[in-house]
């Protein structure tokens, strides 16, 4: 039986490297912290460095023109809607039909409707929605007719003693890539022709669109828009102008701000260009649990806004608003409320 004072590793330099093994030195030699070692060039291309290197950052992928300020919009208008109250359905039945019975009282006036959507052979899918207005619409959505396309259709009956077959007939196409989205539409009972196009640069997004009415053979409204996006905030500004209308130029920005997972805020201005008062308008959302999110809304109107939205159970969805304006608090006829309430089965 003997004692080495030096280990293996220590008379093997490269297995120390190797195993990170940390000796101790010889009493001659000075002490040093341990450090982290990586294999060297010399010891073969085929052993992988230890380094940790920060992944570059993921491409931003153009957002639709009609989507750009879209989170500062919904958090503003969203789960806000007072004076009438509604009950929807949405039910699947088991050969793949989607049915959803929807019910409005606003006043003393009551309205419905009930749609069905399905899938149908080639891909796409077919929705058709009858009114107690006896409206009857239908929608057929071509999702992948190539890589980035997707065509629309869609088309409308007219009211009740109104002469013709349909009232509108529409065609749109949508069309997708990492670079650029692009949108256009077409219809032809109505003469109205629709063009946008947005693209994006790194956490910039910009785009513009405008309607074209064929029977007049004039531009009858454009519109611009850039959107700065960061991890947790979003910049949006907007020019809007309807042509042939007195103060149909408008500019907008808006700013949210997603200050927590649970918490958002946002504010909302606009002006139009021959008007000195300016629209101001901001909120904030807040989620109290898993299933209850509270809401409120304030605008340079004086009008204060509130929600309560509780997911009461799996299938069940019930959303209160209300409205009060704070300028005339004592006209009970100025305040508002509603009440919506969704069953998906």
């Amino acid at each position: 039986f003997f004692f080495d004072p030096h280990p293996v590793s220590a008379r093997c330099p490269e297995l120390e490297r190797w195993l990170c093994v940390a000796t101790p030195p010889p009493p001659h030699r000075s002490t040093h912290l341990p450090c982290k070692l990586e294999p060297s060039d010399e010891c073969g291309p085929t052993h992988a460095r230890r380094r940790q290197h920060s992944a570059p950052p993921a491409a931003l992928q153009p957002t639709a023109f009609k989507d750009i300020g879209k989170l500062c919009s919904d958090l503003l208008s969203k789960d806000y809607k007072t004076g009438s109250n509604s009950v929807e359905v949405k039910s699947k039945v088991p050969n793949g039909i989607t049915f959803t019975p929807k019910a409005d009282k606003t006043g003393d006036k009551f309205s419905g409707s009930l749609a069905a959507k399905s899938a149908v052979p080639g891909g796409a899918d077919l929705e058709v929605t009858l009114k107690t207005s006896g409206v009857m619409s239908a929608s057929l959505e071509a999702a992948n007719m190539m890589k980035g396309l997707s065509l629309t259709l869609d088309c409308e009956t007219p009211a009740p003693g109104k002469p013709g077959l349909l009232s509108s007939g529409k065609g749109t196409l949508d069309y997708k890539t990492d670079a650029l989205t692009a949108k256009g539409s077409y219809d032809y009972y109505r003469g109205d022709a629709h063009a946008a196009a947005s693209s994006a640069f790194k956490a910039l997004t910009f785009g513009a669109c405008a309607d074209y009415s064929v029977s007049k053979s004039s531009l009858s409204k454009y519109a611009a828009a850039c959107q700065y996006v960061a991890p947790d905030f979003t910049v949006c500004a907007k020019l809007n102008e309807a042509l042939g209308k007195p103060d149909g130029m408008v500019y907008a920005g808006s700013y949210y701000h997603k200050v927590s997972p649970k918490m958002q805020v946002g504010t909302e201005v606009s002006k139009a260009a021959k008007k000195d008062a300016v629209s101001l308008a901001f909120g904030c959302q807040y989620k109290l649990d898993k299933d209850l999110t509270v809401k409120g809304k304030v605008d340079a109107d004086g009008m204060l806004s509130a929600s309560y939205k509780h997911k009461l159970s799996n299938i069940s969805t019930l959303t209160l608003a209300t409205v009060i304006d704070t300028v005339h608090l004592a006209e009970s006829s100025k305040h508002k409320f509603g009440l919506a309430l969704n069953l998906t089965p």
